[in-house]
């Protein structure tokens, strides 16, 4: 009796466990994929760095933003339509998932100070030569699908500067070849988030 009843208590365990391990892997967090990317007016320019669709994320503007600050005000001084802070290179956030647990204004994914560097799926933030400009936008350390193009010749790949889907820095997916990220397409873990997924 004793047996039977450790048999059955195990059993239970173990069903209880599965149970657990298969809600853990469906629970994934959609807005690990960083930086998120929508286009509902299908201008090719990420929606939330326009003006009027703007998402800097949720913490409120502190007049600075020389670190990646979350929360900055729309600034477009070459009046191109697309964020300036958007286009320097830099870690400022731009979309929904924005987390900073060390409280330094810098998302905690492209913190490279912070455990979750890096610990995320989408394109990553590294600035080696620390000018506070990711080093795969940078001609000597660029790293993209596509060959560094800098018009403007300011040091930084002009194709990041658009508001496109294009990806600089490891990671690329592209399982259709269509040249846009699987994670950016319809569909995708990185397309949409907040702003819904159309």
């Amino acid at each position: 009796m004793a047996k039977a009843r450790l048999i059955s208590l195990i059993l239970m365990s173990l069903f209880l466990y599965q149970g657990c391990i298969t809600t853990a892997e469906s629970d994934e967090d959609p807005e690990s994929v960083y930086p998120m990317f929508v286009d509902k007016n299908s201008n090719n320019i990420n929606d939330y760095v326009e003006q009027t669709t703007h998402e800097p994320g949720a913490k409120e503007n502190n007049g600075s933003n020389q670190t990646g600050d979350s929360g900055h005000a729309f600034l477009d001084n070459n009046d191109d339509g697309v964020c300036d802070y958007a286009q320097d290179g830099s870690p400022t956030w731009h979309g929904p998932g924005f987390i900073d647990d060390n409280e330094n204004s810098i998302c905690d994914y492209w913190d490279e100070s912070h455990p979750m560097h890096h610990q995320h799926e989408g394109m990553q933030y590294h600035d080696e030569n620390d000018n506070h400009i990711n080093d795969y936008m940078e001609e000597e350390t660029h790293l993209g699908e596509h060959a560094f193009v800098d018009e403007n010749q300011d040091g930084i790949c002009d194709l990041a500067q658009d508001g496109s889907p294009t990806w600089h820095g490891p990671g690329f997916t592209d399982n259709d070849n269509n040249g846009i990220s699987d994670h950016w397409e319809q569909g995708g873990r990185g397309h949409g988030g907040m702003m819904g997924s159309n």
